[in-house]
């Protein structure tokens, strides 16, 4: 299987939960619907066009964390926007409303990264995808969006594109070191060795929308995250799929 890996890059993200309201609350890691859109705006499809060639049949995604990560909490004071005018801050209506930003942990010295793994069983989104990401430049190509982690505000950028054929292993019940988000839903058991290097969070995920932008049956998952570096030791059910990239180890959040 050939797959296209790279890593997203900024100083702050805000996934906000599809459920989050009155308080925008975050992922800590972005939903692989967002990474599904992100790829979607390089490759320079419209908004709302992608989400049946982005189905999970066609298409899978891995993510892990290449930094130590943290949330924190910032007050914004929204405007009420009617009309250009009101963009000066001199209407009457705002509110103020908590938002939940992932930064750096080290936020003065480091960035937040996400290694991304992309898999399409089209061979011309991949070229066109490897063209956009695997740069020899210190910079990559858009067809269509600038990058954004998550909210506008949040700009980012792409480094470390590469382009790899890596083979498919059924797990027996062996530990593995993983170092990508892994669905609750594979795990037999955790090992915990080096829970010295370990902060795991529960989180959910969304995988595919349908073509009127309705989240698919099945399309919610929980999965586990190591927001450090670090991998995280387990025993996956017998038969789940894993793959060896470089070094190391993931799954595909499916």
């Amino acid at each position: 299987m050939e797959v296209i890996s790279f890593t997203v890059n900024g100083k702050m993200a805000h996934f906000r939960k599809y459920y989050s309201n009155s308080t925008s609350l975050s992922y800590l890691i972005p939903p692989v619907t967002t990474i599904k859109g992100i790829i979607a705006g390089l490759l320079g499809f419209e908004r709302d066009s992608y989400y049946e060639l982005f189905s999970n049949d066609k298409c899978k995604v891995g993510i892990s964390v290449e930094k130590p990560i943290k949330k924190i909490t910032q007050t914004m004071n929204m405007l009420m926007v009617k009309k250009l005018d009101d963009l000066n801050g001199s209407a009457n209506y705002r509110t103020q409303n908590n938002m939940e930003y992932i930064i750096p942990k080290d936020v003065r010295n480091e960035t937040i990264s996400y290694k991304i793994v992309f898999y399409h069983n089209d061979d011309k989104i991949m070229e066109e995808l490897e063209s956009c990401v695997c740069t020899k430049c210190n910079h990559y190509y858009s067809k269509g969006i600038s990058l954004a982690l998550g909210a506008a505000q949040c700009l980012g950028w792409i480094s470390d594109g590469k382009s790899f054929v890596v083979t498919e292993t059924s797990s027996e019940g062996e530990p593995i070191d993983l170092y990508s988000a892994i669905g609750i839903d594979k795990i037999k058991k955790i090992e915990l060795n080096n829970i010295k290097y370990l902060s795991i969070m529960k989180e959910e995920t969304i995988t595919e929308f349908d073509k009127n932008r309705y989240i698919t049956t099945d399309s919610k998952k929980d999965i586990f995250v190591n927001i450090t570096e670090y991998p995280i030791t387990v025993r996956l059910k017998a038969g789940t799929k894993y793959y060896k990239l470089e070094d190391k180890k993931m799954v595909f959040l499916e």
